[in-house]
């Protein structure tokens, strides 16, 4: 926050937390206070001085020395200059900077990034990353059998880093912008789970993934939405789960019906609290974490049922939802306000009506949940396949 005291602007800022410091500055307006106190506080939030103006720089060294604290390296104006940015470092300062340190996919680029690290070395300069070697970094992914979506999550992470760097003036251009993602066109699945299957792979599941698994069968929910679920997203009074933008992936509102089959299961998980959470889906009394608990556990439980093949995957479980939806007879547009499908091409009428909650609950309550056999293939396979019998019909 900026004040103004005479002639002189203040800033009161709380650069790590904790109680509010006020410090001096030389600037003329507030415009220009406020831009002071920007550059402060992602410079005090990443940890990295190095790019800060003289101005900004002394007010910094100056509130530092006011509060006695350890003057960080980087910010003495007669400090000789680091080595060339690292990887390492660069990870670092992105996983640190404001807006991604909070953000519900900080898990997906640390994942991310344990394989762009484990490619170029942790100590690899940062600016030798261009077109070339990104590129290379893709068809080397390709060979190893990644998948192409994959690919293209880990290429976003870094193209995001790569413009924390441009945000805080280390480099001056996003080279993962000039690359071309990969295509996913082959790599797309189609995905059924009959009701049997399903009540097969949650008898092989443990006792606390049991309700996970049926939340997403029930819903269509995505598997980082029903891990984040708290207390205050669930009404089972009204029956609906109830999702702020900053908790969906298309970063809008939702409200998820809760089918009359999930409500008691749902009752009976929300009786046991965990201490200093409010997750509703525990293990141990902890939060189910999605990497360690639930993929894991997932691929090695599933496996054990007789006649998968292949094995489904857990985000299986929204295709099929949408599925036996669309077989129940759902009308089209409250089954996409369900399942929040993000696009940026949105018609104009999709800003018009309102669906409200009673219609909700009745749609979702006439959705019945065995409507044929289990299906899973690629479109790519698929397409190889019809390939191949229409040439068998030609060669007849």
């Amino acid at each position: 926050m900026v004040t103004k005291r005479g002639k002189n602007y203040y800033l009161r800022i709380r650069p790590f937390g904790g109680n509010e410091i006020g410090v001096k500055t030389p600037a003329k307006n507030k415009t220009q206070a406020k831009q002071i106190e920007m550059a402060i506080m992602i410079a005090c939030r990443s940890g990295d001085y190095r790019t800060l103006e003289p101005i900004c720089r002394e007010i910094c060294l100056r509130m530092f020395r006011n509060q006695n604290w350890e003057i960080p390296s980087g910010l003495p104006f007669n400090e000789p200059i680091r080595d060339e940015l690292t990887l390492r470092r660069s990870v670092e300062l992105f996983i640190k900077y404001p807006g991604i340190h909070a953000s519900p996919n900080r898990e997906r680029y640390e994942q991310a990034f344990v394989h762009i690290v484990d490619h170029w070395g942790s100590e690899c300069p940062v600016k030798s990353i261009w077109i070339p070697e990104i590129k290379e970094y893709q068809a080397q992914r390709l060979g190893a059998g990644a998948a192409p979506s994959t690919i293209n999550k880990e290429k976003s992470a870094l193209s995001k880093m790569f413009q924390v760097l441009v945000e805080l003036r280390h480099i001056e251009v996003n080279p993962a912008r000039l690359v071309r993602n990969v295509s996913e066109k082959n790599s797309k699945r189609g995905a059924y789970v009959s009701f049997k299957d399903f009540q097969c792979i949650v008898d092989v599941l443990p006792v606390w993934f049991r309700p996970i698994a049926e939340t997403a069968y029930y819903t269509g929910m995505r598997r980082g939405e029903i891990l984040a679920l708290t207390r205050k997203n669930v009404c089972l009074d009204q029956r609906l789960i109830l999702l702020g933008s900053r908790e969906t992936k298309e970063r809008q509102r939702k409200r998820v019906p809760i089918h009359r089959d999930l409500a008691p299961i749902l009752e009976t998980v929300m009786k046991i609290q965990g201490i200093g959470t409010e997750k509703i889906f525990l293990h141990n009394g902890m939060p189910v974490t999605h990497r360690d608990e639930v993929r894991w556990c997932w691929d090695r439980k599933v496996t054990k049922v007789e006649g998968l093949d292949p094995v489904p995957r857990f985000h299986d479980l929204r295709h099929t939802w949408k599925t036996n939806a669309r077989r129940s007879g759902m009308h089209p547009e409250i089954e996409k306000s369900i399942m929040g499908h993000a696009s940026r091409a949105r018609g104009v009428h999709e800003g018009y009506g309102v669906i409200s909650d009673q219609e909700l609950i009745c749609a979702i309550d006439s959705v019945t949940f065995d409507h044929g056999k289990t299906e899973i293939f690629r479109y790519g396979e698929f397409k190889e396949k019809s390939r191949q019998r229409a040439e068998a019909f030609a060669g007849t």
